[in-house]
């Protein structure tokens, strides 16, 4: 097991775009470093190449989502955003308030906040103060956002932040494809936000945000990545990434590009491929908006998924409860049946499948 093993972490990614991800890591990494963090980061590193079940050291990168609530209906995205069901998590948002907690708790020691989930970060106000928040406390803050709004004062805000890294995420050029992908969207509206934000960038000299624009690529929509990386650049975006969606594989052909197709085969081969184990319950977690803790971004609906929750018990405490014990334990020796418990969510996860499936 290697020291510095991030593949997981971009699993599913060519080489191409797997290092430009680890890039904004490592810058990251060297503009944000303190000796508490980087002491913190040995023994979190320490701590998952001995398969320690309980940690001393804090979690490095959070994935903290500010709110599920979105104003468009993307493919697939939330199915749909139907109704919570019981036992799934209703749409809300985090106040700034618990933002803070969070961060006066764990900050000292993180390197980077993702500050999204499964909402869109810029419909509230409070998002923007969370960003600088961060900031101020010398922690990088990264952003997703399909730039769907209607406030001419937010490209300024979110340059003034300190964000770090702002992920454009738009899949197509065109209204017609744009629209069919991120159903409600308005590829216009998105285009002049991101045009304002790179221009409020270039007025106030600023190095950041870093512009990354995600486009998953469709077949309705490969026809226009030629497009895509022609407007990128008279843009002034400072890298496209085109990536594949992870559709279920009994979605219709129409989802599946010639540059990622349809193949049961080799989704069966990469879900093999994963139980090399996981450094999320080492290096990270993902926060839902209501405090839920989960080890990553998998079935985050589920309220069953949570180990705990982090704005009534506290980060370290959920960081070593039982539940996030059993998940480092299962990781630790994934062919003992009797830790693969029914209430654990990595009991279904690829990354930690027996020896015998792996093959």
């Amino acid at each position: 097991m290697s020291l510095f093993s991030f593949s997981l972490a971009t699993k599913g990614m060519n080489l191409s775009i797997r290092l430009k991800i680890l890039s904004r890591h490592a810058y990251a990494f060297v503009r944000h470093s303190t000796p508490r963090k980087l002491i913190n980061f040995l023994h979190a590193e320490m701590n998952r190449l001995a398969k320690r079940v309980h940690v001393r050291s804090y979690p490095y990168i959070l994935k903290i989502e500010s709110t599920n609530i979105c104003n468009l209906r993307c493919a697939y995205c939330y199915e749909g955003r139907r109704p919570p069901e019981k036992g799934e998590r209703a749409y809300g948002r985090m106040s700034f308030e618990d933002f803070r907690r969070l961060v006066d708790e764990v900050g000292p020691y993180l390197f980077k906040i993702n500050l999204y989930g499964f909402g869109e970060p810029f419909l509230f106000q409070e998002t923007v103060e969370m960003i600088r928040y961060a900031a101020d406390r010398n922690i990088g803050v990264a952003v997703s956002s399909n730039m769907n709004f209607t406030d001419v004062e937010m490209p300024r805000r979110i340059v003034e932040s300190g964000l770090e890294v702002l992920i454009f995420s738009c899949h197509g050029v065109s209204q017609e494809s744009y629209a069919k992908f991120m159903v409600n969207g308005d590829a216009e509206l998105a285009y002049r936000n991101m045009r304002a934000v790179l221009k409020e960038k270039r007025r106030l000299k600023s190095r950041t945000p870093i512009v990354d624009w995600q486009f998953c690529v469709t077949r309705f929509n490969q026809g226009e990545t030629g497009m895509a990386l022609k407007r990128a650049e008279e843009m002034g975006i400072d890298q496209i990434r085109f990536i594949k969606p992870f559709f279920p594989t009994d979605a219709d052909d129409e989802w599946f590009s010639d540059r990622f197709p349809k193949n049961a085969e080799l989704q069966a081969q990469e879900n093999r491929e994963g139980g090399k184990g996981c450094s999320w319950p080492y290096r990270s977690a993902y926060i839902n908006y209501d405090g839920g803790l989960i080890p990553c971004c998998k079935d985050t609906r589920y309220l069953s998924s949570d180990f705990g929750n982090v704005l009534k018990d506290g980060v370290m405490n959920v960081w070593n409860n039982e539940m996030s014990q059993a998940c480092r334990k299962l990781l630790s020796h994934p062919e003992k049946a009797h830790l693969r418990l029914d209430t654990l969510i990595c009991s279904r996860c690829s990354a930690a499948a027996p020896p015998a499936l792996k093959t």
